[in-house]
């Protein structure tokens, strides 16, 4: 059963399903889902939660003792079990297993990443799509992207005009981690109570604008720009306001993913306007991407993603070691376009 994520909450009310299945590559509606099951679970008696990470070195005959065995704790359990490459290394056998025999008192929450159009013909997804609620998670554009922010919005009891929305969206560029954190910078600055408070075009720029304090979407920038000293500053100034750490990851990413494609074109072509085709650049922003097109390597970029996916993975506590540390080094490959360390993750 196919649920969208702005229907999940009802949907959970309504009915629970033996197995749900979270997949996709937007991380602000993948994780408020996650933590809605969650949240759901516990609130339905499953009181007990244990979590697996199926990697290529998972051994998939722990689900079916994990389904199996008792509960020293409590009556109700919840399994999560994560897939990041969104393809169990078993080919999905004892996934089907667990679907043809649900224990149970127990809920399996499998979270997946991007799950391909291929995959979801397999046996075992189809095995998972009779007894499971199937939540798919995407990234939100154009005037999709409007709709949810009015709806985010109206959370927060505040009303735009449409010009102060494509405000917001043109600036986050379809990222909701951003998008969310821009609705509570105007929540903050402009509280309101019970009634519904109008904002005008003024107020919405003055807040998405304001660079009094440290702002996420200029670090990258300014490491690119060559500045390392203020860019550690300026991480070190995000990291002191609490912000989050996954949403610096997921804008650095983002940018970084959009080099490595654009320097993958340009090493064909050897043409940078081919190479910035397809992609919007401030243009402020013009000459620092082309000086980065010019110097960099497209290996340099795919390496300085491997490393933020690994301070991912030590944000959500897969992997040891301090992510903000990761990332600082991260900005400094950004500013040396020659910077590699090819030891520091094996």
């Amino acid at each position: 059963m196919q649920i969208r994520p702005e229907q999940l909450r009802n949907d959970l009310i309504a009915k629970q399903y033996p197995v749900y299945l979270l997949c996709g590559e937007e991380p602000l509606q993948h994780r408020e889902c996650v933590d809605m099951l969650r949240k759901a679970a516990k609130y339905y008696g499953y009181d007990e939660r244990e979590v697996y990470i199926a990697d290529v070195h998972f051994d998939w005959s722990r689900l079916e003792v994990a389904a199996s065995e008792l509960s020293l704790f409590a009556s109700k359990r919840l399994i999560e079990l994560h897939i990041p490459s969104g393809k169990p290394s078993d080919k999905g056998a004892a996934l089907i297993h667990y679907c043809e025999n649900l224990p149970e008192d127990v809920i399996l929450l499998i979270v997946a990443g991007k799950i391909e159009s291929a995959t979801r013909k397999s046996k075992w997804y189809k095995a998972i799509d009779k007894v499971a609620g199937i939540i798919s998670v995407w990234p939100i554009a154009g005037t999709q992207l409007n709709q949810w922010l009015n709806k985010r919005l109206q959370l927060k009891k505040l009303s735009l005009q449409a010009d102060s929305l494509q405000l917001i969206n043109d600036r986050v560029e379809g990222n909701l981690l951003a998008a969310d954190q821009e609705i509570e910078k105007l929540s903050l600055l402009y509280p309101s109570k019970d009634q519904m408070l109008a904002l005008d075009y003024e107020q919405v720029s003055y807040a998405v604008f304001d660079n009094a304090r440290y702002n996420v979407f200029d670090l990258f920038d300014c490491a690119l720009s060559g500045d390392l000293k203020r860019a550690s500053r300026m991480l070190y100034g995000l990291q002191r306001e609490g912000q989050p750490i996954m949403l610096i990851l997921t804008l650095l990413a983002r940018e970084v993913r959009m080099l490595a494609r654009m320097t993958e074109v340009m090493s064909q072509k050897q043409n940078i306007q081919e190479a910035m085709k397809g992609f919007y650049i401030y243009p402020k922003r013009k000459n620092l991407v082309t000086q980065a097109l010019r110097n960099g390597k497209v290996e340099h970029w795919q390496q300085l993603l491997i490393r933020l996916l690994f301070a991912d993975k030590m944000a959500k506590g897969i992997e040891a070691g301090d992510p903000w540390d990761l990332v600082q080094l991260v900005l400094a490959g950004i500013a040396n376009k020659s910077y590699l360390d090819p030891g520091l993750i094996k």
